[in-house]
This record gives structure tokens, sequence and C-alpha cells, in this order.
């Protein structure tokens, strides 16, 4: 809980950077154990109104539970993020508020190869840039979610 001074207005949290806030967000959605616990974190984690792009092309917020759940090669996941960069930019000190842009790569998934069309190991390379906002003006709770997302994405089949 954040502190009160005198009866004024609380001190406002101090939470995670956007970093790290962003990667345990997209950990919990691509590595959730069930696709439930996938589209609970994705939930978490962008508003219903969210502003999103795919590959420049508009993304409804709907599409992005379906885009997780057709990437999941198993029922109980088996995907895995991997962070390569990163650069936040808070707007305040508290880490309220702030833009995150960041490249990934998302291992497990499982897809036709263009060539053979047999099923092989694919891995998602992923650039994004994310706007994250709190979502209320209590200060005393975590309320950030993704209000505008903007990436680029690219399958290509794993090297064996």
């Amino acid at each position: 809980m954040s502190e009160q001074t005198n009866g004024s207005t609380p001190t406002p949290l101090k939470l995670s950077s956007l970093r790290q806030w962003s990667e345990d967000h997209m950990a919990a959605i691509f590595e959730a154990p069930t696709l439930e616990d996938a589209v609970k974190a994705i939930a978490d984690s962008f508003p219903d109104n969210v502003r999103a792009t795919l590959n420049g092309a508009p993304l409804a917020r709907s599409s992005i539970d379906k885009m997780v759940a057709v990437m999941r090669p198993t029922p109980q996941g088996g995907l895995k993020v991997h962070w390569k960069e990163g650069c936040e930019v808070a707007n305040d000190p508290y880490n309220r508020n702030g833009t995150f842009g960041g490249f990934y790569c998302i291992t497990g998934l499982r897809k036709p190869h263009p060539e053979t069309g047999e099923i092989v190991p694919f891995i998602r390379y992923k650039t994004v840039i994310v706007k994250i906002e709190s979502l209320s003006e209590d200060v005393s709770y975590d309320s950030r979610k993704i209000t505008d997302l903007t990436f680029v994405g690219s399958d290509k089949p794993a090297e064996l």
C-alpha cells in the first residue's frame, strides 16, 4: 500500500520497470500452462479497446486471443519467450505510464513447412512498441495495461 503524509494524497506505489512488466506479461501470455490461463493473461495485459496493429494491419483485441490460441502447439502450451533487446521510457518516476519497445523470439511453434508441408518447429520473431498506461487513478495498486500495440512479426522454420 502507498504511504500518506498528513492526510494528503497517497504517494504512488513504485512499480516494476516497464521492461520488466512487459517481459512478465508476455511470458504469462505465451508460456501459460493452459489456454484459459493465456486468455486471462491477455485480459490482464490489454484493455478491450486496445489500439493494435500487426504488420501494419489493424488488430482487434479479440483477434489477440485467437492468435495466441492458434500458436499453442498443445493444450498444455509449450511456447517460450526469449527477449533479445528492449528499451523503455517512463513518463513518471513511478513507472505508471510510458513506452516500451523490444525484440523477442517465441519458440515452440509447430507449423507446416512452406516447401515440404511437413509439420516442423518454427520461431516467431517479433518487434513490439507498446504504450503502457495506468487505467486507474488509485496509485496504491498496479493498474497498468498496454493501450497501444504495434508489432511486426514473422515466422521462420527453426534450424534443426
